[in-house]
């Protein structure tokens, strides 16, 4: 009798343990608060580690960049990332606390985006180039924004990027246009194919110029996979016929693929030369059906000549 009680006693005494920590208010919040600062600083060991791994990824990514400039952006996003992380820790330790302030956060949150939605929006395209290695330092780009920006990266910030053009001109460009804008990249792959249209005269043997052509582009060095080089015709036009060249280019050579193409227009143009084909350029052929008005033409053009040289004549006295 005795034995089978203590069983039944102690089960009492526990319900009634825990009935009274459950219905003492002291008690229960001394819990609710103890549960959230454990919850909390287990958060802010996690978010120190995930904005450590953002870190080194956005350092990998950075490893050619100025490393003053690297380091700052580096400790910037490792600022941005935890805090941000810190935040959403405090939401939840309070939520466990039954302190509801979101209603608050939320306007707040609202009001702030509405006052920087730009910058912040800048700052989080930044976070994305940075992380990704979409493109990096020293790539070669051209952007489609409300005009074309060719040239080379030379600054990656957490809210623009600079491009320096070929006339040595400084373009900042906001994050939010890097990732929002068609962006042509031309020193990230290893090979890039370009073109070039070359006009002959129909007089001229197009075989002969296709095979000067192909010759003059692989020349160079920076011309790859020349066996792929290209010469077809395109088009028969009024006085020229229209070639069109296709050759494999290397980006990384360290010549810009403008450049490129002038070189190749230049070589061609001297063999052309070197073997007699011609380049036509526009003219006007002047039928007349009388003698006289040809013969009036013609000296009316004479004396307008003479003028110019007297004119000229008497401006050099002066």
């Amino acid at each position: 009798m005795n034995t089978n009680q203590v069983p039944n006693t102690q089960t009492s005494t526990q319900e009634s343990w825990v009935n009274n920590i459950t219905d003492n208010q002291v008690w229960w919040y001394v819990l609710k608060i103890s549960t959230g600062i454990i919850v909390l600083i287990v958060l802010i060991l996690i978010s120190k580690i995930i904005a450590g791994v953002v870190k080194r990824n956005i350092k990998r990514n950075m490893k050619d960049s100025n490393p003053e400039g690297a380091w700052k952006i580096w400790k910037l996003m490792w600022n941005i990332v935890f805090y941000v992380l810190i935040l959403f820790a405090f939401f939840i330790s309070f939520e466990i606390m039954w302190m509801n302030i979101w209603l608050l956060i939320s306007w707040v949150s609202l009001w702030l985006w509405l006052a920087f939605k730009e910058v912040l929006g800048n700052m989080f395209a930044g976070m994305m180039i940075l992380y990704t290695k979409e493109f990096k330092m020293w790539d070669i780009i051209e952007v489609q924004s409300d005009q074309v920006y060719f040239g080379r990266i030379e600054e990656i910030t957490i809210r623009y990027t600079i491009i320096r053009t070929l006339d040595l001109r400084q373009v900042v460009i906001p994050n939010m246009t890097m990732i929002s804008k068609p962006i042509k990249t031309f020193s990230s792959e290893n090979i890039v194919k370009l073109n070039t249209t070359i006009w002959i005269h129909y007089e001229s043997d197009v075989t002969k110029a296709i095979e000067i052509i192909k010759n003059a582009i692989n020349d160079f060095d920076f011309v790859k996979e020349k066996e792929s080089t290209t010469v077809y015709v395109t088009n028969f036009g009024e006085s020229s016929i229209d070639l069109k060249c296709i050759f494999c280019f290397d980006p990384n050579c360290g010549i810009i693929w403008d450049f490129a193409v002038w070189y190749i227009n230049e070589k061609i143009w001297e063999e052309f030369g070197k073997n007699g084909i011609q380049i036509p350029y526009k003219h006007a052929t002047l039928t007349f059906e009388k003698w006289k008005e040809k013969e009036k033409l013609l000296n009316n053009l004479k004396e307008w000549y003479n003028e110019q040289q007297q004119w000229n004549q008497e401006t050099r006295q002066y």
